[in-house]
């Protein structure tokens, strides 16, 4: 069923011959499997810290992605001071010029947030992602880095009863297996990509980020698809109220923003606090 849903894998937008390539993809945790040494990418994810390790952990010259808010604390674009720290230039889009899970959109919307390894090279604000793009096939090539103990990777169960149990983790991408009893926390985006990997885990329920709702809402558009194709009640927290990128925070602080149809059937309603609504899913019936 997720292949329904799959989004666009890294593509080439701008090819700049000895300085490497400008690549697009709907998500940076496509870029995470190889290294993109000479190349900078463009990943409609979060541009917080655990996604923009995605690229960084192979090796990548620049990176950039969609603003996520940016929400509590910064963390939607958290990820350019970890850049910054090793030297790797990025940046983020306005939260309302482009689509979350929507590669394209980075292309052609503006730059909100950039660091200072980017600014060096000529990124400023108000610039399109493309533009910013060109500019950064300038920076070093990419070499890779390990970002353990720096980056939470970890799944945190943090409610077990005799119906299932509760977990927190920042990404469906981490989870292994099916979970038809457990509810899920997630402090990635509520977006297409989100339902792509949270359609191999089949959890009982699900609560993401909504990473600022984005263009033309896709940063919910992944809740209406996991209820199409699945049937998985599921909600979004508001990334003022929680840490996107943050697992633990989506559970502890999140205040709910949007629900799907299932969701809304188990009582789960937008201004609830996401432990009450993670509550709600875990003791339903599974149908």
């Amino acid at each position: 069923m997720a292949d329904q849903i799959q989004g666009m894998g890294p593509t080439v937008w701008f090819d700049g011959g000895a300085d490497g390539r400008v690549m697009v993809a709907d998500s940076l945790s496509y870029f995470e499997h190889e290294p993109w040494l000479n190349d900078v990418v463009l990943g409609a994810s979060f541009a917080g810290a655990p996604t923009g390790a995605m690229p960084m952990r192979p090796g990548v010259k620049a990176w950039i992605a969609h603003e996520g808010g940016p929400g509590k604390d910064n963390a939607g674009s958290g990820g350019l001071a970890l850049a910054d720290r090793y030297g790797v230039p990025a940046a983020s889009i306005d939260t309302m010029e482009a689509g979350l899970s929507e590669g394209m959109t980075l292309v052609t919307g503006r730059v909100k947030q950039v660091n200072k390894a980017a600014e060096a090279l000529g990124v400023r604000l108000g610039m399109t992602g493309g533009e910013a793009g060109k500019l950064l096939l300038k920076a070093p090539a990419g070499k890779p880095i390990n970002f353990d103990g720096i980056v939470d990777e970890s799944i945190h169960e943090v409610l077990s009863t005799p119906r299932g149990k509760i977990y927190a983790v920042w990404s469906f991408s981490r989870v292994e297996g099916e979970h038809p009893q457990d509810v899920y926390c997630v402090a990635s985006h509520g977006g297409k990509v989100m339902a792509q990997y949270a359609l191999r885990a089949k959890p009982k329920g699900l609560i993401a980020n909504d990473a600022g709702i984005g263009l033309n809402r896709t940063g919910v558009s992944g809740l209406d698809a996991v209820e199409e194709l699945c049937g998985i009640p599921a909600a979004t927290v508001s990334t003022d109220s929680a840490r996107i990128g943050d697992a633990l925070s989506t559970y502890n602080d999140g205040i709910i923003s949007a629900v799907n149809k299932s969701a809304l059937k188990l009582g789960v309603k937008e201004g609830m606090r996401a432990v009450d609504a993670a509550a709600l899913m875990l003791n339903a019936s599974r149908s």
